[in-house]
């Protein structure tokens, strides 16, 4: 069972406490009551004394409950809201058709995004776009940007509707959150160079903005180019009913290699597209190897599957690949499993036969 947010296993607690001393002092009136006054009321009063420990254990229930569906119900709108942005004015590549007619509720949405995102600052999760863990970024980095981004939403939300005292509001305490990201140690230079994810154009603030449940960090710039036209490549896909309300599935490769190479990562909403993700990892690793001359091996490749709420699934499956052979080999069978899927790679050759170099 998955763990439970630290702030609802606190509330049960103490709701569970309230709950258990409100029925133990009404067990005790109702004994009381009962030795009293034998022949009277004392039953009735004791029932009293039950009902009262039972009401006070259905609201322990109910504000714990209320607060997952107002959690799990922003998570949705929010996810739902990134996927109508995105695919406004978009070409399915996947029909024969022309442009998909896709009617624009992209103002709408990008206000339901600001909304929810917000809401869900209070239960301390981050936007659902949002980078949630990265090797070079610490995690009060992480929880800082994502404050400043949610507090930039609400002052363009505000702004845009003419409130420009709460949009102030907004702006200042972004602002404040700023003053402390400056602060903080700059890890950047720890993390692979290149940098890129999938975009979504949110009219309020009039910027394409980053969903970073599909981005990747590499070292070469080639592979990261590819990664980019897979995700525009991609977009009905990302965003179809089955993975619009879907959280990242993350592929990192650890290794030896040190600051030459790096922990480079790569990870994607859709689920048809995380074994194409898995294979441009591995070939920017290869190619850094190449270029380096450093070889880590052996590698651990390591999958780990996310909530929409940031938080982990399960298990991460773990592989490890000892040699170019077996990393080649890799490649290959990622390749012949799902090469009806395969997408456009920019000029990068993913070969289909083991035989070849890579």
């Amino acid at each position: 069972m998955a763990k439970m947010r630290k702030r609802t296993k606190v509330s049960l607690i103490i709701l569970g406490v309230f709950g258990l001393a409100v029925a133990g002092a009404a067990l005790a009136i109702g004994l009381g009551a009962v030795a009293l006054l034998p022949q009277m009321i004392a039953f009735d009063i004791a029932i009293l004394g039950g009902g009262v420990a039972i009401g006070a254990a259905i609201t322990a229930g109910t504000f714990a409950i209320s607060g997952l569906i107002s959690r799990k119900r922003a998570l949705r709108k929010s996810a739902e809201s990134v996927a109508s942005m995105a695919k406004v004015g978009q070409v399915d590549k996947s029909i024969n058709s022309a442009i998909v007619k896709v009617k624009d509720n992209s103002l709408k949405s990008a206000k339901t995004f600001a909304k929810s995102s917000y809401k869900l600052s209070k239960f301390g999760i981050a936007p659902i776009t949002n980078e949630r863990e990265h090797y070079g970024t610490n995690k009060e980095q992480l929880k800082f940007e994502s404050k400043k981004y949610v507090y930039g939403l609400m002052n363009d939300l505000y702004s845009q509707n003419g409130r420009t005292k709460v949009a102030r509001k907004f702006d200042k305490k972004a602002q404040r959150v700023g003053k402390k990201v400056e602060k903080l140690n700059d890890v950047s230079a720890f993390a692979p160079k290149y940098h890129v994810s999938a975009e979504f154009f949110n009219p309020i603030s009039a910027e394409w903005q980053n969903d970073e449940r599909s981005s990747v960090y590499f070292n070469n710039n080639e592979i990261a180019k590819v990664a980019k036209q897979v995700f525009e490549n991609s977009i009905f896909q990302r965003y179809s009913k089955q993975n619009k309300n879907r959280g990242a599935t993350k592929i990192t490769i650890k290794s030896r290699g040190g600051e030459q190479t790096k922990e480079i990562s790569a990870s994607c909403n859709a689920e048809e597209l995380v074994d194409t993700m898995e294979t441009l990892a591995l070939m920017d690793y290869n190619m850094t190897t190449k270029k380096t001359g450093i070889s880590g091996y052996p590698i651990i490749v390591e999958t780990q599957k996310y909530k929409l709420d940031g938080t982990k699934k399960g298990k991460p499956e773990v592989m490890q690949i000892r040699n170019e052979k077996e990393l080649k080999d890799r490649i290959y069978v990622l390749n012949s499993e799902h090469e009806k899927a395969v997408v456009p790679t920019g000029g990068v050759t993913v070969y289909k036969s083991n035989e070849k170099g890579i």
